[in-house]
């Protein structure tokens, strides 16, 4: 899913950029060689488009993402951020309209904090396109500490409203949630897996609509549903933030 690879993108060139954090475990940068594995994982391949030349890169076709990395290295001095947009929660997206409309459609894009060569993922088969697209000066991220605290809140209010309705939110997803790199610090690592465990959820509960009694607890099913959804994308966009240096870290 596009998602899972914006995750990756924007963690490992971070990690590129500023090596461990503090109070991270310890790592190093990795090579372009290795980031590269690592952003890919399991898909056939990632190539990037870059139509406008943001990066410098071949504006006919597309190129292979150990060139696209180092270049957007090269073009950019400070780090990048995740944005999931939805429809009413644009997140840090600054425009322009043309960038926002192709995040909207991806739910996922890369944006360098100083604006400039921003990536949209697109799955074609078992690969991932990157499209470069020109982004404005996102806004800053909400910190990590405070998007949790907003979701164990999101968690205690849909846990309310479905033992209300006698209902459960769904299948219990099977992976182990996002794995940021070892460089970022386990808060934000162990906020990153639960908060994609709780999209996953969401969304089979979103997609299963068996035992359902009547439209009206349908309905409300869904709000509760999308609203731990909305706080746990919001938790995920901003555990993969690079950490400021006077983060708290524990």
């Amino acid at each position: 899913m596009p998602l899972l690879a914006a995750i990756r993108l924007v963690t490992t060139l971070n990690v590129l950029r500023h090596g461990p954090a503090t109070g991270a475990a310890a790592s190093s940068a990795p090579s372009v060689e290795v980031a590269t594995r690592m952003v890919i994982d399991g898909d056939a391949a990632h190539h990037v488009s870059d139509p406008d030349a943001l990066l410098g890169l071949s504006d006919e076709g597309s190129s292979p993402l150990d060139e696209a990395m180092p270049a957007a290295l090269a073009h950019t001095v400070e780090d990048w951020i995740l944005a999931l947009p939805r429809p009413g929660r644009l997140g840090p997206l600054r425009g322009p309209l043309s960038f926002t409309r192709a995040a909207l459609d991806a739910g996922a894009a890369v944006i360098p904090r100083t604006g400039g060569a921003g990536w949209i993922p697109t799955r074609v088969g078992p690969a991932i396109q990157w499209l470069l697209v020109p982004a404005e000066r996102p806004f800053p991220p909400v910190s990590s500490a405070e998007t949790e605290h907003a979701l164990a809140d999101a968690m205690r209010a849909a846990t309310g409203d479905l033992d209300r309705l006698g209902m459960v939110s769904g299948r219990r997803p099977a992976g182990d949630g996002a794995a940021l790199p070892a460089a970022y610090p386990s808060r934000q690592r162990n906020a990153a897996a639960r908060a994609l465990r709780l999209v996953e959820a969401c969304e089979a509960g979103l997609a299963d609509e068996s035992g359902l009694l009547h439209v009206h607890a349908a309905e409300l099913r869904a709000q509760a549903l999308r609203a731990l959804l909305n706080a746990a994308l919001d938790s995920l966009e901003a555990s993969c933030a690079w950490p400021p240096a006077d983060a708290d870290v524990a």
